[in-house]
């Protein structure tokens, strides 16, 4: 019986060994530190659209933002939202994984801080026909539990499926519930596009409504950074510039409508879409990256969007 149990040991203390040596060439295969040029010089959302001067007047309290989004890890982090709800029958991706939702939602809070969130699970990535289906339904939810805000961060929808998405749209909005979605040029969303010149802007039926910073610091993908540092011609892409993050523009202009409807909320969703459109701005933005400079207009300038809700508004 002894040696049965020194042998048993034994094993455990040379499997343990294994799993220390491997876990040993595995963390020596990480970075041990992770350096960027210019880095504590680099514009923010704070920065370019003045966003702490905002929040000395508002941070979102009492508006309700719907994203429209997955994988929210609602399960781990229950303090960052309201309630998340399951349009697609898939618990493990609202509740177990916590990527491109929670991504969204923590930038989000960064912007207004006291706003209500709900993770509303519709993406299914593989079939486009049951996220248009989902989303359909999660828009009716909205509207019966008066979200002010929806935000959409996913690739645009196809034709196929463009009449019944709109459809659905439109009635959110008929609904007062202002829509920031990416890659939509329906009239009546408030589009936002990445800050670049206008030759280089997404254009559709018609132009973007602002340009927002594209730069989310928020988290930083290793799968990116790896690419980044291998890189040698200089030629940047989505899949290799750290940081890059189109779709956050969509959470952080419903993060904006958030601090304006929290000053002011009697207002249509095209009132807000026209005074973050009038107050923004043009400048001169230097990409991180290339430090290229670009001329770009409507900047979103949410201290000058505020002042002027209070102002003209009553």
């Amino acid at each position: 019986m002894k040696n049965k149990s020194v042998k048993f040991l034994i094993v455990i203390i040379i499997i343990s060994l294994i799993g220390n040596i491997f876990l040993f060439f595995k963390l020596k295969q990480q970075p041990f530190n992770i350096v960027f040029e210019n880095a504590n010089s680099r514009d923010t959302y704070f920065t370019i659209h003045n966003v702490k001067q905002a929040q000395n007047i508002s941070k979102g309290k009492g508006i309700k933002v719907g994203i429209l989004d997955h994988y929210f890890g609602y399960a781990s982090h229950k303090e960052l939202y309201s309630n998340c709800i399951d349009f697609l029958n898939d618990s493990d991706s609202l509740n177990n994984i916590s990527e491109h939702g929670y991504w969204m939602a923590t930038t989000l809070k960064e912007i207004a801080p006291d706003c209500e969130i709900y993770g509303l699970n519709t993406i299914d990535s593989s079939d486009e026909d049951s996220k248009v289906t989902a989303i359909i339904k999660a828009i009716d939810w909205a509207i019966e539990n008066h979200v002010d805000i929806s935000t959409y961060s996913q690739p645009a929808i196809s034709d196929k499926n463009r009449e019944r998405f709109d459809e659905a749209v439109n009635k959110a909005i008929k609904n007062n519930i202002v829509t920031t979605f990416i890659h939509y040029d329906n009239p009546n969303n408030l589009w936002p596009d990445r800050m670049v010149s206008d030759d280089q802007l997404e254009h559709g039926i018609r132009e973007p409504d602002l340009n927002i910073l594209h730069y989310d610091y928020n988290s930083l993908l290793l799968d990116s950074y790896t690419k980044y540092e291998k890189i040698k011609d200089g030629i940047r892409t989505g899949e290799n510039t750290p940081y890059l993050s189109i779709s956050s523009t969509s959470v952080v202009t419903g993060g904006f409508v958030a601090l304006l409807k929290s000053v002011n909320n009697t207002l249509s969703p095209n009132e807000y879409k026209d005074i973050l459109k009038k107050t923004s701005s043009n400048i001169i933005f230097k990409n991180p990256y290339d430090l290229k400079e670009s001329q770009c207009s409507r900047v979103a300038d949410i201290m000058k969007a505020i002042t002027y809700i209070k102002e003209n508004y009553k």
